[in-house]
């Protein structure tokens, strides 16, 4: 994922140097500061005081997704991101593009291996935006990979019905553990051939701010 999103952050930030006061000013201040030196926990812990003292300020609510992407926690960060979206009235002063949000929720939702999900955000990153050839690029993976997914579910369904019904009582508990261990081989060659393509195609980096 290319890192395009350096100069957003940068008005974000100058935003926050110059335009804002109070005690959220300086709070949205130790978190970006934090950010720039890797702490991301000190980050995330001024985000979210930000997010409780502005609940309503999409800005808040997008950093805080940012940092929680940042340390992993991609299903906190897509709820994160869907609450900067719900908060984001279009035309929200100062605020992160939309269409940006749309691609960081898309982004933590295919982390967190919910491709049906990522390709509705990034469908709706491109709607607002169309020319973003880093959404374009994962739009194409996350369905790429999702119909590998797909076809690898209706393999295994006619794999099964393909196979001798037998009644469960009659099944050994040896054949049981070699039926279970077969299908955890497959599904683990299954997740391992998607992890490489997803190396080799490259998700493109999330955008900062």
């Amino acid at each position: 994922m290319r890192n395009k999103c350096l100069i957003c952050f940068l008005i974000l930030i100058a935003s926050v140097l110059v335009g804002w006061t109070g005690g959220w000013t300086r709070v949205m201040r130790t978190g970006h500061e934090a950010y720039l030196y890797g702490n991301y926990d000190e980050a995330q812990i001024a985000f979210q005081e930000a997010t409780f003292q502005k609940p309503d300020n999409p800005i808040a609510h997008y950093n805080l997704g940012t940092v929680l992407y940042r340390k992993g926690k991609f299903s906190e960060a897509a709820q994160a991101f869907r609450e900067s979206l719900a908060k984001h009235s279009g035309n929200t002063e100062k605020a992160p593009d939309q269409a940006h949000i749309y691609y960081n929720l898309g982004n933590a939702q295919f982390k967190a291996r919910d491709l049906r999900r990522a390709i509705e955000a990034y469908k709706h990153s491109l709607r607002l935006n169309p020319q973003d050839t880093d959404t374009q690029h994962n739009l194409a993976l996350a369905l790429r990979l999702a119909k590998q997914q797909e076809d690898f579910a209706q393999q295994q369904k006619a794999d099964k019905n393909a196979e001798p019904q037998t009644q469960p009582d009659n099944i050994g508990e040896a054949e049981r553990l070699q039926l279970l261990e077969r299908l955890s081989k497959n599904e683990n060659r299954v997740r391992q051939k998607l992890l490489q393509q997803q190396r080799k195609s490259g998700l493109r980096r999330a955008k900062d701010w």
